[in-house]
């Protein structure tokens, strides 16, 4: 599942939802969920394999400890990683690419 967006959405979802680099409050629209997690992914490298361990550690120091769960899953679910089937391994699926970009 993914979803475009403008640099001025970008901006309006992070100004409204973020505060010194921390979800405040996770929006209930999809699409401003995946341009969270897009920039999230900001924190990666392409072509390095993380541990479950590493994407719930970074999780931590943007969202709070009742939300990451949550916001680990829609990083699968928007297509932004992918895993290993028995989830222990994550890395950033290169055909988003360009939209990560935005």
């Amino acid at each position: 599942m993914k979803y475009s967006f403008t640099e001025k959405e970008r901006n309006q979802v992070l100004s409204n939802f973020m505060k010194d680099g921390k979800v405040i409050n996770v929006p209930a629209k999809e699409k401003k969920k995946y341009i969270l997690s897009a920039e999230f992914t900001k924190k990666f490298d392409e072509g390095k394999i993380y541990s479950e361990q590493d994407i719930n550690a970074e999780l931590l120091t943007m969202y709070s400890k009742d939300d990451y769960v949550e916001q680990r899953r829609y990083l699968i679910t928007f297509e932004l990683f992918k895993r290993t089937s028995d989830g222990t391994q994550y890395w950033l699926n290169s055909d988003n690419k360009e939209e990560i970009a935005k």
